[in-house]
């Protein structure tokens, strides 16, 4: 009965209650677990736990989405920035090729002398055709009133039969007399005779001072200064004064030449003082500065210009074009100041018309452009002489050539000024030809290069110049670069150069047939040579025949090449013959209380090599004797020892000729000689050859054999030794990317960061301290105290 009552309860209304009771207990599923007050443990209901972990979830999606869209931006950005800079790089190179293009074409364009002067000709061909027509026409034009002039009758009486050769005063004539006869012939006039036998006449006694200058005048400039005693004699009998004029003719004579002593500028400094006093207004005369600032100048003495040009400025003379003049030849030639030689020549084109500067003075500033390797600005004023009409000579033609030499793309260049000289119809001058042999030096074509020197040698016009040329074009040759790709000589690339290499090969004889010893030179019986051995051996030969007949033509300069090829060419053993045998550490100045301190060596270093080396070793023997079998060294510079004059014909040697000996050491990796040249390099340094020179100068050589020790180290591997070079003169030398490029690249092959991190450094300081750049946090400085 119960259960039935409980069926029908359930079948009834209570079946709803059980439902929603049900569908309660499963919608709050979410139940926990808590403490009551008491510490039992009670259930509790977490009312809105569903909305919270809906809304976390979303807010975690939607960081989830901004993360991946900041990521994907960012990946873009960074793949636009690299297609960027592939664009700005690819749009670079254009330019460049453009660029380069461009400057082809306006090189190509640039005129020569022989194209302005074809243009000139014919419009003058023209004129002359229309002169000619002109010309045609009839024409009667008799002379006024009818009187037809006829040549007056030859008198006797008013000729002599010794006709003097220059102009003389009739009363200076009468009191020489007979002596006239030492006047007769240009080429052999004897002055003293003529003045002794004038001060025998009556000398300057009672003669107009016009015909006294007249006289004066008469006598070359490059003889007056031996007669200037007798001049002052005469004068001082004849009771004549020294006028200003007579005195300049004297300071002209005293400053002819090429460099004046000290003791002829304290003569003509004398006579100055003398014009000073006996002037009214204690000036002198523009003509007489003129003289001074010429004087001075071949004396190598700026200072004294300037205050000459400060005398003028205040006695309000105004310098004339030869004045100028003067003083830019003294920066180009002399002082080597080619800053002061452009603010001179700016001066002459600005300042008026009377000083507009001339040929020689466009001369002058192009070879000081050239010197100072900016043959940009030298190609600028040449085109600027052809468009002011101003006329060209040789020597602006091979100065150009020669500047061109320093740019691979103007290569080609050089030789069309080279043949342009041909094209106007020049006579090639000494200097013309010996830059020819320069041109062909360069280029390391040493088969025109021994052309031309044989040309020389059979005009007897070789000089110390075309050696040297001669020594360059070995060295430079590219029988050393087998490996590499060789270069075509500048001359073959027109055929025009092509014809004319061809033309002077052919023509060419490298064996005369005169048995003269002296005037044969040594050459190979080969038209060019092909192998180091080659070269090797002929140099050798051509420097022992220089030795012996031409020792005049060694110098320094031809030694240091001579050294030169054979580390290009040779051996280590070659070089220090070479070394041994052609140069001498000259240690004149050194105190003989000098201290020597010898520091081992470690014993990495020390384990192949034994070092057992004193200060008057040769270096051949502490490396090895040198084979004397060898066909790379001349027969007869094998017997100089024999020969005391010949042995003891050594040049001293310069900071150049140990930057040489590191290139060698580094070529052949050869620590132990690298030890004993910058060891003897220290020595060189107390010695009075080096302390003559001026600061900068020694700076500048101490900076070029530093930097040669870095790569001498870097090639060797001894990359820290190199380091700690640049760490102890960073703050002494300006280190550049150019001195620390192979040093760098040797440090990150090696993955040596903390080299390559401080050579970044060094180079960083070296632009902020020598270069003026600028910090940034000093940049933000001058930003925030200037407000933009």
């Amino acid at each position: 009965m119960l259960r039935l009552s409980l069926q029908k309860r359930c079948m009834g209304r209570t079946i709803p209650k059980i439902s929603t009771w049900l569908g309660s207990i499963y919608s709050s599923r979410n139940i926990f677990v808590v403490r009551s007050q008491k510490g039992k443990p009670t259930l509790k209901k977490s009312k809105h736990s569903n909305d919270d972990k809906g809304q976390n979830n979303k807010e975690k999606l939607s960081e989830w989405v901004d993360l991946e869209f900041e990521r994907k931006a960012r990946q873009q950005e960074l793949e636009y920035e690299r297609r960027l800079k592939e664009l700005k790089s690819l749009t670079a190179s254009v330019a460049r090729i453009i660029k380069k293009k461009e400057d082809v074409e306006k090189l190509q364009e640039i005129p020569m002398p022989s194209e302005v002067k074809r243009d000139a000709e014919k419009v003058y061909d023209m004129l002359e055709v229309s002169k000619e027509k002109v010309g045609a026409l009839p024409v009667n034009n008799p002379s006024p009133s009818g009187i037809q002039k006829h040549s007056e009758p030859f008198n006797a009486s008013n000729h002599s039969l010794i006709t003097p050769a220059i102009d003389i005063p009739e009363s200076i004539t009468k009191r020489l007399g007979l002596a006239i006869k030492f006047l007769v012939s240009k080429t052999n006039i004897n002055w003293a005779m003529v003045l002794q036998q004038l001060k025998e006449g009556g000398g300057f006694k009672d003669l107009p001072e016009k015909d006294i200058r007249m006289f004066i005048y008469s006598i070359p400039k490059d003889q007056i200064r031996h007669f200037i005693p007798t001049l002052e004699q005469l004068l001082e009998d004849g009771d004549v004064k020294k006028s200003s004029k007579i005195i300049n003719v004297f300071i002209a004579g005293l400053s002819h030449g090429g460099y004046l002593s000290d003791e002829n500028i304290a003569q003509i400094e004398q006579y100055c003082n003398y014009l000073t006093k006996t002037n009214k207004k204690g000036k002198l005369s523009r003509e007489t500065y003129e003289l001074m600032i010429q004087a001075y100048g071949k004396n190598n003495n700026l200072e004294k210009i300037n205050v000459c040009l400060s005398e003028m400025k205040k006695n309000k003379l105004e310098p004339s074009e030869k004045t100028f003049s003067s003083i830019l030849s003294t920066c180009v030639y002399k002082a080597n100041d080619h800053k002061q030689a452009v603010e001179i020549f700016d001066s002459m084109k600005f300042l008026s018309q009377k000083t507009k500067p001339d040929t020689r003075a466009y001369q002058d500033i192009i070879v000081s452009y050239v010197n100072n390797d900016n043959i940009e600005k030298a190609l600028d004023l040449y085109r600027e002489m052809i468009t002011e009409k101003i006329d060209i000579n040789q020597r602006i033609m091979v100065a150009l050539a020669r500047g061109c030499t320093s740019r691979p793309e103007l290569r080609f260049k050089a030789w069309d000024f080279i043949f342009d000289i041909y094209n106007n119809n020049w006579e090639p001058t000494l200097n013309t030809f010996e830059y020819m042999l320069y041109l062909s030096a360069k280029d390391g074509d040493v088969a025109l290069s021994r052309a031309f020197y044989s040309k020389l040698n059979e005009s007897n016009a070789t000089t110390p110049r075309s050696f040297s040329f001669l020594l360059l074009a070995y060295s430079k040759s590219q029988v050393a670069n087998s490996d590499q790709q060789i270069e075509l000589p500048s001359i073959t690339f027109h055929e025009k150069g092509r014809n004319f290499r061809r033309n002077i090969l052919s023509d060419v004889n490298l064996f005369p047939k005169s048995t003269s010893v002296q005037t044969s030179i040594p050459f190979l019986p080969v038209l060019d040579l092909t192998s180091k051995e080659e070269i090797m051996a002929e140099s050798s030969a051509i420097w022992a025949h220089t030795l012996m007949f031409n020792p005049q033509f060694i110098n320094t300069d031809c030694t240091n090449t001579f050294l030169n090829i054979a580390a290009e060419m040779g051996r280590l053993s070659d070089f220090i013959d070479r070394f041994d045998s052609s140069t001498i550490l000259d240690k004149t100045g050194i105190s003989n209380d000098t201290r020597i301190i010898v520091e081992e060596l470690p014993e990495s270093i020390t384990s192949n090599t034994e070092i057992t080396q004193t200060e008057n070793e040769p270096i051949s023997r502490q490396q090895g004797q040198f084979d004397e079998t060898s066909i790379t060294k001349s027969p007869l510079l094998k017997d100089l020892g024999n020969n005391i004059d010949l042995r003891n014909r050594k040049v001293p040697r310069t900071s150049l000729s140990y930057v040489i000996a590191l290139k060698a050491a580094a070529k052949f990796k050869n620590y132990k000689f690298a030890q004993r040249i910058w060891s003897e390099r220290g020595t060189f340094r107390k010695t009075s050859n080096f302390k003559v020179l001026s600061r900068p100068t020694k700076d500048a050589l101490d900076f070029q054999f530093a930097s040669s020790m870095v790569s001498c180290l870097t090639k060797m591997n001894l990359l820290d030794d190199a380091l700690a070079i640049l760490l102890s003169t960073e703050y002494q030398f300006k280190w550049t990317w150019k001195e620390l490029r192979e040093l760098y690249r040797s440090a990150s092959d090696i993955d040596h960061t903390n080299a390559c991190q401080t050579i970044r450094g060094i180079a960083r300081r070296a632009q902020i301290n020598y270069e003026g750049k600028i910090r940034r946090k000093d940049f933000k400085r001058y930003v925030m105290e200037r407000g933009y």
